[in-house]
């Protein structure tokens, strides 16, 4: 059993609640008919047991096979065939009235690992936590990156991943990096010492010694990731494992690495707890900020030679069509209720690889949509996105990740963007959610209409791609909406929003008749 987490919804029940148990196996080992996922759940904190448990259910369609190999290799799932994992869920609903619970799945077992003692004799503990003593719905954070858990990670290649998590609440989180857990509370896995306490062989030809000053694995160091500087025989290293604790992004560069075929030294636990906090007001009307909940996520690394490929690269984005770059790291202005659109270009210096890009865009942020280029050497993306004109003010993140087609791995980055949000929303205007208008014929050519909420002559504003504003339309007094675009306006995809941005329709033309 190689990674794991917990995760739990609201049901419209009096204390009802839907638990997830997402669960990694590794394809040589039981298949997932053989697996037995108990659900323990008390407010006793780790004291008390034996706990009440509840055989979960293992979900049809849920199994699905890691992707991490080229398309030669395919998704092999099984013993004697390249090493890989499969995802499956398990389910059950609790009745958890109000109090301090935590939720727990134990399995049985992990692989042995090369930066904690002794892993292939415990179990895989993971467990979600939830305070609804004042009687508040609440659902966790649930991960948005579902195969960014068990991944290869390039011997000496500079990798970024993502452990981004969305709170269907809108609680405020916070990441941190923790130690895998064994059983309840500070039950918790041994780490062990570095090679040589930390000052290691890089390489036998030529003869290259890393030093560096981690004797020892940690939470915040789970694997020998360092700066390398210098030249050989001897390099200094210093440690290089990059965590945010606002977001979740992992950046790493792994120096370690064992040839041996399927070495335990080349698998790394990594685990990742994410607490929501939530303002909530006491009995004599005081508001404080309360953690209402939390889940873990056990994580699995495993180094690999990925020989003479590097990994794509995000570049310089370009926002609201500004001739001006921006750099990846910096927060992206936007406003509530306005339009914003932000191209994504990305790159890989092996310099023949077709390039394919995703984006969570769609989960991450409300109202907003991605465009993928069709697989390329260097394809641009892009993220289009009105805020909506309730949104409070604030950091909202999103990912977009790169992928390679080398073989037999391919090469993977996960670039998370920030977007600072400034909201100039009156408070004594009434607050109003974005509606999304439905268009006809979609797609279109020569003409497209839409009907806004309330009849009346009303402005509608259309933008392109790139943000840039094209047309101003007039509603009929009935509210009714039609565009005839000149022949001379490309096809492609369109957006017509109100000036307050709190109604919009996605215009697609494929062409004029």
């Amino acid at each position: 059993m190689q990674a794991a987490e917990l995760s739990y919804v609201k049901l419209a029940g009096p204390n009802q609640y839907k638990v997830t148990y997402r669960v990694y196996r590794d394809c040589g080992g039981v298949d997932f008919n053989g697996i037995v996922a108990d659900l323990e759940y008390r407010t006793t904190g780790c004291t008390g047991g034996p706990w009440p448990r509840v055989r979960m259910v293992l979900v049809p369609g849920t199994r699905r096979t890691g992707s991490d190999y080229c398309a030669a290799v395919g998704s092999p799932c099984g013993f004697n065939q390249p090493t890989n994992y499969e995802t499956g869920e398990f389910t059950a609903t609790l009745t958890l009235p109000p109090g301090q619970w935590t939720m727990s799945v134990s399995v049985n077992a992990r692989p042995e690992l090369g930066n904690v003692e002794n892993a292939s004799s415990v179990e895989l503990y993971t467990e979600a936590t939830l305070d609804n003593r004042q009687g508040q719905s609440n659902s966790s954070p649930v991960f948005s990156s579902n195969g960014q858990v068990v991944k290869f990670v390039g011997w000496k290649l500079p990798t970024t991943f993502s452990q981004l998590a969305l709170d269907p609440d809108g609680d405020s989180l916070v990441y941190e990096l923790v130690a895998p857990l064994v059983g309840c509370g500070t039950d918790t896995l041994t780490y062990k010492r570095l090679p040589n306490d930390g000052n290691f062989q890089l390489s036998a030809t030529p003869p290259c010694v890393v030093v560096t000053t981690v004797a020892r694995y940690s939470p915040r160091f789970p694997l020998a990731s360092f700066n390398l500087s210098g030249t050989c025989p001897i390099l200094t290293g210093q440690p290089y494992f990059d965590f945010n604790p606002a977001n979740g992004s992992i950046s790493m560069l792994p120096v370690l690495f064992n040839p041996a075929v399927n070495s335990a030294e080349n698998k790394n636990v990594v685990a990742v707890e994410v607490s929501e906090y939530r303002y909530l007001t006491n009995a004599i009307g005081q508001r404080y900020l309360a953690l209402v909940g939390s889940v873990r996520r056990d994580i699995l690394f495993t180094v690999v030679d990925c020989g003479n490929n590097v990994n794509p690269v995000v570049g310089l984005l370009t926002v609201n069509g500004s001739s001006v770059p921006q750099s990846v790291t910096t927060p992206i202005a936007a406003t509530a209720g306005q339009l914003i659109t932000v191209r994504v270009p990305a790159a890989d210096a092996n310099g023949t690889q077709l390039l394919t890009m995703t984006s969570n865009v769609e989960q991450a942020l409300p109202n907003s949509e991605f465009t993928p280029a069709p697989p390329s050497v260097n394809p641009t993306g892009q993220i289009t996105w009105i805020p909506p004109v309730t949104l409070p003010s604030g950091l909202y993140y999103c990912t977009v990740t790169t992928t390679d087609d080398a073989c037999p791995i391919k090469g993977v980055q996960t670039q998370t963007l920030t977007f600072r949000v400034t909201n100039t929303l009156l408070s004594t205007r009434p607050a109003r959610h974005a509606t999304a208008l439905v268009a006809v014929p979609t797609p279109f050519q020569g003409q497209v209409s839409f009907q806004l909420a309330k009849a009346g002559v009303q402005p509608v504003l259309v933008f392109d791609q790139l943000g840039r504003q094209i047309a101003t339309l007039q509603s009929l007094p009935s509210g009714q909406v039609q565009w005839r675009p000149a022949a001379t306006v490309p096809a492609g995809l369109y957006l017509a929003r109100t000036p307050d941005g709190s109604q919009m329709a996605r215009l697609l033309r494929t062409g004029t008749e």
